[in-house]
């Protein structure tokens, strides 16, 4: 697995508002507020005033996609990379601005402070792009915008560790399963966002549990798809998804800008196995195993029947 590169595009408008563009794009892992936290980590900018824009091959840089779990540490990456380059052009306009030597400010809060004084980010934007006669004569011509790449240390993915536990109720009367308790415990390195990471896991648990005892494209003997609709293609809902323990375990990744890990298939592929496990374990004494997923009320009984149970 080699993850390759991710570069961003980082720029102010006039009014400090900051603008990310990263090829990568969101379908529900809250890419917008990670990126933005990341953003707000280098420059001070309130992560209300950055704009994320996906995957528009128009207007963003190319990318080869979402997956392998490759967005918060390659995206996250980059943003921070070209953020850095923002940071350090910011500073000499502040420093300017405030009269002082480079060597004596900081960027701290969206602020550039100096020994007389502070000037926010969205007062140097505005003075780059309005009134250029105020800025440093030797003042960098490519300005307050600027598309950095990033690559890791080691270009071989980073992935989260994550162990799922499950207690399940089977009734041998009818085929139907209950998930009484389910508890994961994952380590996806430092969690940019905690409750994102909450989300992902939850989200992919869902996605696990369909997996296991629900979702399946059956087809006639004909190659007809038999289940072409939501009314035939069963999903888990809010009842069929318990409220699992969710343990984290932060172990840093050491080749990553700040420690992180990919969190997107921690969820989602212990599932399968964990439930049919404990399915298993719940028939052991009637002589019953399940091999097949889903593990459907139709597929139970049918094993139970075949084992005499």
């Amino acid at each position: 697995m080699v993850p390759g590169h991710e570069q961003c595009q980082a720029r102010f408008a006039p009014d400090g508002t900051l603008e990310l563009r990263v090829g990568v794009h969101s379908h529900g892992q809250g890419l917008e507020t990670t990126l933005a936290q990341v953003a707000n980590e280098v420059l001070g900018v309130d992560p209300a005033r950055v704009d994320v824009v996906h995957g528009d091959t128009a207007l963003t840089p190319y990318s080869t996609g979402t997956w392998g779990s490759r967005c918060a540490v390659m995206a996250g990456g980059a943003v921070d990379a070209a953020c850095r380059i923002l940071a350090d052009r910011a500073l000499a306009i502040g420093a300017h601005l405030l009269q002082a030597s480079l060597d004596e400010v900081v960027l701290d809060g969206g602020q550039v402070r100096g020994p007389g004084g502070t000037v926010g980010l969205d007062r140097i934007a505005y003075t780059w792009y309005r009134r250029p006669q105020d800025l440093p004569p030797e003042v960098d011509p490519a300005g307050l915008e600027v598309t950095a790449g990033y690559k890791p240390e080691r270009d071989s993915g980073t992935f989260s560790y994550a162990a799922h536990a499950a207690i399940v109720a089977v009734d041998t009367d009818i085929g139907g399963i209950e998930i009484l308790d389910y508890v994961v415990v994952e380590d996806g390195g430092v969690l940019l966002n905690p409750m994102v990471v909450d989300g992902q896991i939850l989200g992919g648990l869902a996605q696990g549990i369909g997996t296991a005892l629900y979702e399946e494209m059956p087809f006639s003997a004909e190659g007809q798809p038999l289940a072409s609709t939501l009314a035939d293609y069963l999903l888990p809902g809010a009842g069929e998804v318990p409220a699992p323990s969710i343990q984290h375990m932060e172990t840093p990744s050491p080749y990553t800008t700040f420690g992180q890990k990919g969190i997107g298939e921690g969820g989602a592929i212990p599932p399968p196995a964990v439930i049919a496990n404990a399915v298993n374990d719940a028939l052991a004494d009637l002589g019953v195993e399940v091999s097949e997923i889903p593990i459907t009320p139709r597929r139970l009984v049918e094993a139970l029947v075949r084992a005499g149970a």
